[in-house]
């Protein structure tokens, strides 16, 4: 570790050829810091500019984001305003040279929109009107199954669309069609065969050299090694196509796993490829991908070379954004626990954008950096897990390692992003870094890199000032969604926070001063500073043109009051349909997730009862109360081998008078144990589900069927399901059930035997009720006993 920096120069000069291991410190690959997938990346002026599927997060659920940076190396995630739709897939931006706009092309299950904006960034706004209207429906080209959209542009201007998935199928293959001038239509279409373009799966990308087209896609499963990229080529946009080979795969180790839906940049003369691969370790159905770059070679025949996938990645000969050192890279940590070996604490520290620090708890966790010396500390940037929603924190430095002093205080923050950035001024030994919480259960501190600059390093465009009524706590108004932290202190006056036809605000009465103090605010250099003020019959926005001076926001109210909310400032400049879409639309303030464990929020038990009472009703004698009622006919309580059970016939099935409670939401560890016993196990069975949601990953559904998939624990996730093949064999006996989640792997235990192991992801979302004997759906039918059942939020100890 010690000689860190001695590896990362000889990285920056290595070729793909001379590869390195996935964990080395200072690899270039992934370039991006978490789980993105079906990358279109392309140069917008000085810009770069990567549009992605928001991966990690179940079947490439949202929110709408791009990652912006000037040299290919340093990446600001930045969120947009659309698509706002549940799936975002596979992006794609290209500008139009008929009107100098921007096109945003995604895809959903199975269709694909565009929107239009005035600059990459968006603000967009569907061509076609409202926010979900459709370009391409399904089959819009016979035999081609519509999924990601990508927009070539020809060199007279003309602008093609292609799109595809599932293209296997004889006579399948991928849709392709010129578009009109304005983007909303076709002039002609064709269907490009799997003939053509040999095992075309789906992804496809068209590029044009020395007259000849390249037209790429992504054969094999996205879930595996198969994943790869192929190509054939033509004289016509169209085609027909001629095959010509594989160019990108699965490298002999497996840790290049799946490596496939791309886009290509070009350089002057040189090309890369931008793509996805799997995690490293590789996470469960490959939903967990990053983003990684390598150089696309032709031969002097124009034919493309097979690509040297890689680790250590590409140098680029751009100049740096960050100018500052990195004076944590490679230094000695200690943390307050970490998972297993491999997410090792010395992870946050290497450089690497494909290796985390995950901590063993979900509690408030700490890692530690001995920087060696004492050195001044001016910034600190944190790459947390998961960009897309936001984490609490505090970070605290020290000389001694005993004696801490705050250099950020972020316990309150409710802004997501990657980088997080934290200024200060300081001179330290150590830093601590403590994540206390965040927007979601059961996602615990976990960090792919911290990095600490002697300089200010505030190259990042980010939103540093954010504020709405709600962040006013009595005494200050603290900057909760906005990267500087820190607050407006009231030097005078008085306020107070309202709700004003429909946005939360402050008031401040006549003579009122706030002011905010931060060396980083210089009315010289880029910025946008923005509010609405309300002027009691409609909201405007606010003229904050001289309250702006060298490190410092002052706001005055004057002789009459002054009513203010979404307060912004960025270290940036905003375009005017930016400043125009901010002043219509509020800050986003998701709430914060229940930090605090119940224990058992669900129990029911049979020995509260006696062999022949008819039950309509069970208590449920955990902490949170409540009853089950049924809904059709009661239970009966038998005693048979020897316990005393409640027992189901099919048509029997309870429904909760009470909702789970926050404590089981998103990817929360949880522990179930149940008693149970089935006469005759059919292939689906519920005896509990405890979420009423349904959508992909949302359920805890305990299930006793001889479904090899499904058949023990379901959440209709598939992939995340567990079955047991030899259930059946215990058909009519008693059967305990005990099923641990940590947050990360999910283990099932049938009678003390380990039947499933396996890294799973869950969304559970807030759940109006929990039903026995069936699932939510009312489908599943258990005929069986339960005699006893209980779930905990937390891992519960034998």
């Amino acid at each position: 570790m010690k000689h860190l920096l001695s590896i990362s120069l000889l990285l920056a000069s290595m070729s793909a050829a001379a590869d390195v291991a996935f964990d080395a410190p200072g690899a270039l690959n992934p370039i991006i810091p978490g789980y993105f997938a079906d990358p279109t990346i392309k140069k917008f002026g000085d810009t770069y500019y990567v549009y992605a599927t928001t991966d990690g997060s179940g079947a490439g659920f949202g929110p709408a984001q791009l990652w912006q940076s000037k040299d290919l190396q340093n990446w600001t995630l930045m969120p947009m305003n659309w698509p706002d739709s549940h799936w975002i897939w596979a992006p794609d931006v290209m500008q139009n040279a008929n009107d100098g706009k921007y096109y945003y092309v995604y895809c959903q299950p199975c269709k694909i929109h565009v929107g239009v904006g005035d600059t990459p960034r968006g603000p967009w706004k569907n061509i076609l009107g409202e926010s979900e209207a459709v370009l391409v429906p399904d089959r819009f080209v016979k035999n081609a199954i519509t999924l990601d959209g990508q927009t070539f542009v020809d060199d007279d201007g003309s602008i093609y669309m292609y799109w595809g998935t599932w293209g296997i199928y004889d006579g399948f293959g991928c849709g392709a069609g010129k578009l009109t001038p304005d983007m909303k239509g076709f002039t002609e279409t064709r269907l490009i065969p799997n003939t053509e373009a040999t095992d075309f799966f789906e992804a496809p990308f068209v590029l044009k050299r020395n007259g000849k087209y390249y037209f790429m896609y992504s054969s094999g499963s996205c879930h595996d090694h198969t994943y790869r990229v192929q190509y054939a080529t033509s004289d016509k946009p169209l085609g027909p196509y001629k095959y010509q080979g594989c160019i990108l795969e699965t490298n002999t180790d497996g840790t290049i796993h799946g490596p496939g839906h791309h886009s290509v940049l070009q350089e002057g003369n040189d090309y890369y490829i931008v793509y996805h691969r799997h995690d490293n370790p590789h996470s469960n159905r490959g939903f967990h991908r990053q983003i990684c770059i390598d150089k696309l070679e032709f031969d002097k025949k124009g034919r493309i070379r097979p690509v040297n996938a890689s680790h250590a990645g590409v140098s680029f000969p751009t100049k740096s954004s960050v100018t500052s050192r990195n004076l944590a890279a490679g230094k000695s940590v200690r943390a307050s626990s970490f998972y297993d070996e491999n997410f090792k604490p010395e992870y946050a520290v290497d450089d690497n954008n494909g290796t985390l620090w995950r901590p063993a708890g979900m509690g408030q966790e700490w890692i530690e950096i001995d920087l060696g010396k004492s050195e001044p500390i001016r910034t600190i940037w944190t790459q947390w897990e998961y960009g897309t929603q936001f984490y609490q924190y505090l970070i605290e430095t020290s000389d001694n390692g005993k004696d801490w002093t705050v250099f950020a205080d972020k316990r309150d923050n409710r802004l997501a992003g990657s980088p997080m950035v934290d200024f200060g001024d300081t001179r330290a030994r150590y830093i601590r870094i403590t994540s206390t919480g965040g927007e979601k259960r059961g996602f615990n501190g976990a960090l792919w890199n911290v990095k600490v600059f002697d300089g200010i390093e505030d190259s990042a465009p980010q939103q540093w000032i954010g504020l709405n009524g709600m962040d006013w706590n009595g005494t200050e108004w603290r900057n909760n969604l906005g990267q500087l932290g820190g607050s407006f202190r009231l030097l005078q006056g008085h306020v107070e926070s309202k709700r004003i036809d429909g946005h939360d605000a402050i008031v401040l009465s006549p003579g009122t001063k706030l002011v905010y103090e931060s060396a980083l605010i210089d009315p010289k250099k880029p910025h946008t500073l923005s509010a609405l003020s309300f002027d009691g019959k409609e909201w405007r926005a606010a003229d904050l043109g001289k309250c702006i001076s060298d490190g410092r926001l002052t706001i005055e109210s004057g002789q009459s009051p002054l009513t203010l909310t979404n307060l912004r400032y960025y270290n940036w400049e905003l375009t005017d349909s930016e400043k125009r879409f901010d002043s219509t639309n509020p800050l986003r303030r998701n709430p914060v997730a229940e930090r605090q464990n119940l224990g058992t929020v669900v129990e029911i038990n049979a020995d509260a009862f006696n062999p022949g009472d008819t039950v309509g009703y069970i208590p449920n004698t955990a902490l949170t109360g409540g009853y089950f009622e049924a809904v059709e006919k009661p239970a009966i309580v038998e005693e048979i081998k020897g316990k005393k059970a409640f027992r189901f016939d099919g048509d029997t099935f309870f429904r909760s008078s009470f909702p789970l409670p926050a404590t089981i939401r998103d990817n929360t560890p949880y522990t179930l144990e149940a008693v149970i016993l089935n006469p005759e196990i059919a292939e689906n069975e519920c005896y509990a589900d405890f979420t009423s949601s349904h959508d992909e990953l949302e359920k805890i559904m305990g299930v006793n069927g001889t479904e090899p998939r499904c058949g023990m624990m379901n959440h209709y996730g598939w992939y995340e399901d567990a079955g047991w093949q030899d259930v059946k064999d215990l058909a009519g006996e008693w059967q305990t059930i005990r099923v641990c989640f940590d947050g990360r792997i999910e283990r099932v235990y049938i009678n003390g035997k380990l039947v499933s192991e396996k890294d799973i992801q869950l969304l559970v979302k807030p759940s109006q009720f929990v039903t026995l004997g069936r699932n939510a759906e009312n489908e599943w039918p258990f005929t069986g006993y339960i005699h006893s059942l209980r779930l905990s939020d937390e891992i519960m100890d034998n």
